[in-house]
């Protein structure tokens, strides 16, 4: 059974009229102005033991961050959950330390607690907390019929970075991905979004997300898709997943300010379609006007 299928049949009915669960539909809890989200890492799943301590904190507290940009929260506290076992020397505690004070530093949150055990194969769980300007947030219910969609930063880098292992630059996407904290704050605040998630399972497959919990269609051009290399097949960029960026929705009268917007945060925001009108939450793709099959959506959890 696929991560959402599950989630509808058998929890969502315990989150049953509670404000703050948002109908487990969004990657974040809210409780008042306190925006709350849970990730967990597995061992030869989400990361390799060889990658070492920093590179696995790392990556562990951004892409958690990054359900908080994907919200439009600014970040305050986590609590980290983890398994230690005999291989878990010293030096690898102490590089995974180093990691989470990178992070923590750059971002400005603080570790308040947690736990650990005992386990054959590693695995750790964050739970982080942000606030919500003025209670409010972003979600994946909030599109509308006609808002344009848009996306940050470029698409398919960690692929490239996790395969092909292409250069510094690559690698460094797929181990330190940089959450969007700056771009969501922004996007509510100027009042530009009410509407994101963030790219982890894969472009295509989060927009789906979107589609759903908006009761809305998209059409996507691929040629508007932005890449930092080009590709002999990206269809499989856009399916790939872990980029963590932000796919958002916006009025078209918005165009001229979001393009602003970009400048300020010097970070490229691309037009890449629209939404419609449902039609059993269908995703189009088009690439120079001729619509193209989709093989895949992203990653299935």
């Amino acid at each position: 059974m696929k991560e959402f299928q599950l989630i509808k049949k058998f929890f969502k009915p315990l989150a049953e009229n509670q404000k703050a669960a948002r109908g487990l539909e969004d990657d974040v809890a809210q409780i008042s102005d306190l925006v709350i989200s849970k990730d967990m890492f597995v061992e030869d799943v989400h990361f390799l033991r060889a990658d070492g301590g920093f590179k696995i904190a790392s990556k562990l507290l951004r892409t958690n961050l990054s359900d908080l940009a994907s919200a439009g929260a600014t970040p305050l506290y986590y609590m980290l959950g983890f398994s230690k076992n005999k291989n878990t020397d010293e030096k690898f505690l102490r590089d995974f330390a180093r990691g989470l004070k990178s992070v923590q530093s750059e971002f400005g949150l603080y570790l308040i607690g947690g736990d650990t055990v005992t386990s054959e194969k590693l695995f750790f769980s964050v739970t982080i907390f942000g606030k919500a300007k003025n209670g409010k947030v972003l979600s994946r219910n909030s599109a509308k019929n006609g808002d344009l969609i848009y996306v940050s930063g470029t698409i398919g880098d960690a692929f490239l970075g996790r395969t092909q292992k292409l250069s510094k630059y690559f690698l460094d996407r797929h181990f330190f991905p940089t959450p969007r904290i700056k771009l969501g704050e922004k996007l509510l605040t100027k009042n530009l979004a009410k509407c994101a998630i963030d790219v982890s399972d894969g472009l295509l497959a989060d927009l789906q997300h979107l589609c759903e919990a908006s009761n809305l269609s998209a059409e996507i051009n691929l040629e508007k898709i932005p890449f930092s290399k080009n590709s002999e097949n990206p269809l499989e960029l856009i399916s790939a997943g872990d980029d963590y960026e932000l796919i958002f929705s916006t009025n078209p009268k918005n165009q001229k300010k979001i393009s602003a917007l970009a400048k300020e945060i010097k970070l490229d925001l691309s037009c890449i379609g629209k939404f419609t009108e449902a039609k059993k939450h269908k995703i189009s793709l088009y690439q120079k006007g001729k619509k193209i099959k989709i093989t895949q959506l992203g990653y299935e959890h």
